[in-house]
């Protein structure tokens, strides 16, 4: 049960990203109970394994562990909308920032990828634009060079990625929010750290406008 599955991942890491994905989009649902008896059994993790990621989701504010009511996932509380956005709002802009001075060669190739897949935006469903939506964030975080930052977004950015899917999805497409982040990725390519960090202001306070409109 110690070795790595094989995707290269320890089965700690397999479990928080199997449990983080389905309660991002929803097949676990808020407020729900977690079985984690089931969970191991079909993820194929033992015990330990599973706790270790409960405490990591539980930290990522995804999961409540009660003492006597076992693990809950946690509710998704349009409340805090405003104070997720604001965090996103300053770090997503310092992000893009620094990618846009730190950027490289092999970075612009990334994300000139990321352009393209872009271009091609449109056909797919939601959950395409949704997984292009997270790939291009992730990019722009790994140019950064800012591990401890990138850790925070990725968090934040898995909160609002919920707050979608319980508000939004089935609802508006994402595809126009997504295709917001041509500008950004030219301006990063392009070295550009005031109209880099902007856009992404923009970004997110355009994300929090969209959900507020859903309510």
């Amino acid at each position: 049960m110690g070795t790595a599955n094989t995707a290269g991942r320890t089965l700690a890491e397999h479990a928080y990203v199997e449990l983080r994905e389905r309660i991002i989009d929803m097949r676990l649902a808020p407020g729900s109970a977690l079985d984690e008896d089931a969970l191991m059994r079909e993820l194929g993790v033992g015990r330990t394994p599973m706790r270790e990621a409960v405490k990591r989701l539980e930290s990522d504010r995804m999961l409540t562990v009660y003492p006597r009511r076992g693990t809950i996932v946690s509710e998704v509380n349009i409340k805090d909308l405003r104070a997720i956005s604001d965090a996103r709002r300053v770090l997503e802009a310092f992000a893009a920032r620094k990618a846009a001075e730190h950027v490289t060669d092999a970075d612009r190739a990334v994300l000139r990828a990321c352009l393209d897949e872009l271009s091609h935006d449109g056909a797919g469903s939601n959950q395409d634009s949704m997984d292009l939506d997270e790939r291009i964030h992730h990019a722009i975080y790994a140019t950064m060079r800012n591990s401890y930052v990138e850790a925070t977004l990725i968090q934040y950015f898995s909160l609002s990625q919920r707050m979608w899917n319980f508000v939004l999805a089935g609802l508006a497409p994402i595809t126009g929010n997504v295709h917001e982040h041509a500008g950004l990725l030219k301006a990063i390519i392009d070295g550009d750290p005031d109209r880099a960090a902007a856009l992404a202001e923009e970004h997110v306070t355009h994300f929090e406008d969209l959900v507020r409109a859903a309510l």
